[in-house]
């Protein structure tokens, strides 16, 4: 729940030097932030944790975001719903377990087996769902304000056995995301298991799941070592559907200009150190795997070449699924318009250091955020 409250005006007087120190009032604005992954995963430290302390600094207080990770306040597939009414007022929700009400958000994740940088990825899909006028729609009818989106690295194979090759998936139970993880799967005689991710480590710790389909950095981050000890390193697409921050729309409007634009600012800053952090968070959960007796593997020329084979396959038959499965008007006119937008930010990152985060944020902010009107956006 919104509150806003001032703080009590404080007088304190130094006996000594007779001195009289006050702080002023200050109206601050409470909320409810929430995400579904754990604080120790990379989207819920940089995206939640660390963007709550940063937007309260940078607001001298003013905004004081209520963080809750984990399904503490929400289960993973009511982000949107929890949004809507007023649950959270900002919050992660991932499209594609709402493909009905979000269709042309989850066709465009269709697309994610044939792209492989996650800063473009993350920062075009933020451009392209703030400004096109399709998607800009979908936001408008479902009751959310799109602020912000993000990109996962590659996804990986966490498997309770190992899993290097075509003859060793066949007949595996697979953990996906839906969309384009879910074909892949079929085409290699695998069973695609769709559920949040947060239920992986009990579907493998239970025997329901026999891999985890997510990026490598939940060996830590969800202590998925504990139940997977064989890892194949095999490029399974990104994933980037939805909003890392959607707004409540009675909360954006309530918002001053200000506040507004120190919401984008921050958002602008957690996107760049989401992307070094998750890099980072990969390479070293690998390196501690070893030592979680977790055996790591790198994938079969024959499953490389099951990917690129649908990867070409998926470009094909991405629009006819779109215009049926999702009833996608302009399939042709959506995702060209996509991929112009990839092919802008990867133009606009050719020169950046992929390391320095305060880099990487001036960019998001000068070329996006800041040309955006907040007096009007999501009004």
């Amino acid at each position: 729940m919104i509150t806003k409250h001032k703080l009590k005006l404080s007088v304190c007087i130094a006996a000594l030097s007779g001195s009289i120190f006050s702080v002023v009032a200050v109206g601050a604005t409470e909320f409810n932030a929430n995400t579904f992954f754990p604080a120790t995963h990379p989207l819920g430290k940089f995206g939640y944790v660390d963007w709550a302390e940063s937007l309260k600094a940078s607001s001298n207080g003013e905004l004081q975001p209520k963080v809750f990770t984990g399904t503490v306040l929400l289960p993973a597939r009511a982000g949107m719903s929890g949004l809507q009414d007023g649950i959270a007022q900002v919050g992660y929700h991932y499209s594609g377990y709402t493909p009905a009400e979000l269709p042309v958000s989850t066709a465009i994740q269709e697309l994610g087996f044939n792209y492989s940088d996650a800063l473009v990825a993350a920062v075009a899909n933020t451009d392209f769902n703030m400004n096109d006028k399709e998607l800009l729609a979908e936001w408008e009818k479902a009751g959310i304000i799109f602020g912000g989106g993000y990109s996962t690295p590659a996804y990986n194979l966490m498997c309770s056995m190992p899993v290097r090759n075509l003859s060793e998936v066949k007949g595996k139970r697979l953990r996906t995301n839906g969309n384009a993880l879910s074909r892949w799967a079929e085409t290699v005689g695998a069973v695609p298991v769709n559920v949040p991710s947060s239920e992986m480590y009990q579907g493998l710790e239970k025997g329901t799941l026999d891999c985890a389909l997510n990026v490598a950095s939940d060996l830590k981050s969800r202590s998925l070592w504990d139940v997977a000890k064989h890892t194949t390193m095999v490029p399974l697409g990104l994933a980037w559907a939805g909003p890392m921050w959607g707004y409540n729309k009675d909360f954006w409007s309530g918002l001053s200009s200000k506040h507004k634009r120190l919401m984008f600012n921050e958002n602008a800053k957690a996107m760049a150190r989401l992307y070094v952090g998750y890099d980072a968070s990969v390479t070293e959960a690998l390196n501690e795997a070893k030592s979680h007796g977790v055996s790591v593997y790198e994938p079969s020329a024959d499953m490389m070449s099951s990917i690129k084979q649908f990867a070409s396959d998926n470009m094909t038959n991405v629009y006819s699924m779109a215009s049926e499965k999702y009833k996608i008007a302009d399939p042709n006119a959506l995702f060209g318009r996509f991929d112009a937008t990839m092919q802008k930010w990867d133009d606009l990152f050719a020169k950046v250091d992929r390391n320095d985060a305060d880099a990487i944020a001036a960019i998001i902010q000068r070329e996006l955020f800041d040309k955006i009107d907040v007096g009007s956006y999501g009004l």
